[in-house]
This record gives structure tokens, sequence and C-alpha cells, in this order.
């Protein structure tokens, strides 16, 4: 109800490309010196992806591979990836199903599916560190989005990865929350989160002894 994207989730805004074309951009984005190949809620098209890759990689192409997802992810497909995502960025949306099905297509399972969806990502590629460089190749990068009212859960959400992945285990708390496409219709998403939400957000990751906490400055 709040996708800042709304118009390709929702309008289908974008074009076409076939599996070479694709394969062909991941090289024209090496080319220009990109970091990485982000693949942006990408397991729909998970097959014509490694199809893609294993053509690029045969031309030359040396990217980390970025799985950028909401974090609702089925258990076969990840281990399907394994070998093949180096970064795995996983949302970690909401604490408690209920708030899944009213803000994100009914998802009552999102919790519990997410939870062992990053245990198995974190077994995959491990805890994300900088290089020497300050950029990432490898490991495990956590998104967390602050919500009004405590709608996301986030004391929940940080609670369970404190408990289940390492205390290095990195974590994004994000600020970023904006109330766009039908986010209006929900008095309780209908604002910006304020400087106490994310404050206290940040408090509770410290509390919970995690250290490697990526924080937008408040």
């Amino acid at each position: 109800m709040f996708c800042i994207n709304w118009e390709t989730s929702w309008l289908g805004k974008g074009k076409q490309a076939g599996i070479e074309a694709l394969a062909e951009m991941m090289l024209a984005l090496q080319k220009m010196g990109c970091h990485n190949i982000n693949l942006v809620t990408p397991t729909h098209y998970s097959a014509h992806i490694v199809l893609a890759l294993d053509i690029a990689a045969s031309k030359g192409l040396r990217l980390p591979i970025v799985y950028n997802t909401c974090g609702w992810e089925r258990i076969e497909i990840l281990k399907m990836l394994d070998g093949i995502v180096d970064i795995y960025l996983p949302d970690f949306k909401y604490s408690e199903g209920r708030m899944a099905v009213k803000y994100s297509s009914g998802a009552q399972t999102y919790p519990e599916i997410t939870k062992q969806a990053l245990l198995e990502m974190h077994r995959q590629v491990g805890v994300t560190k900088p290089a020497e460089d300050d950029l990432m190749y490898r490991g495990l990068m956590i998104r967390h989005l602050v919500m009004p009212n405590q709608i996301s859960g986030t004391k929940e959400v940080i609670q369970w990865i404190a408990e289940n992945l390492p205390k290095d285990t990195y974590l994004n708390i994000m600020a970023q929350y904006t109330p766009v496409y039908r986010a209006n219709e929900f008095p309780e998403i209908s604002r910006m989160i304020t400087r106490e939400e994310y404050k206290e957000a940040v408090n509770w990751a410290k509390e919970a002894g995690l250290t490697n906490l990526d924080i937008q400055g408040y």
C-alpha cells in the first residue's frame, strides 16, 4: 500500500528484454564502472537471470551479483542460487503477519518465511564486511524500514536478528519512509516517521548488541 516504486510494481512501467539483451546490459554496466549487478525483486525472473549471467560470465562479467529482495523467498529457490549470488540484500519488513496482510498483499506468512530465508542467505554468504576499498563484495545485508506507529515491529525485528544471527550482521535501519501510493488511505501510516521514532529504533539495535549498523543520520 506504500510502494515507492508503484509505477513499476502496479502499473507495469518498463520495457521487455530478452535473456541475451539482459546479459549485454550487465556487461555494459561493468564497462561503465559499476560496482555490482543489482537485481531488484528478481525471483519471478530468477531462471532467466541465471541464464543471462551464464552468458555474461562467459563474455567476461566479473562483478558481484546483488540479490535485492523483499525477503519473502522460497528456500528451494535460494538453494538453487547458492554459489551464484554474492550479496543478499533482503528487507525484513514486518515482525507480524497481520501487518503484512494489511499493507502487503495479504502476506500472512511473511515473518516466518523471511526469517527462514535470512538464515539460508547467511548460511550461503555469511557476514558482510567492507573490503580495503570500502566496497562490499560478499555477505548478507539486511534492511529494515522504520514505519510510523511501530507498524513494522522494529523492536521485534531487531531482537530476532540479534538472537538468531551474528551480532555483527549488517543492518541498515532505514529512515526514509514516505507515505506514497495508497498510504493516505491508512491514517496510521499517512505521515513520515519522527526523529524520536528513528532514534528509538537505533537505540534498540545498540541495546540488542548489534555492532554492524548502517544508521541514517538523525
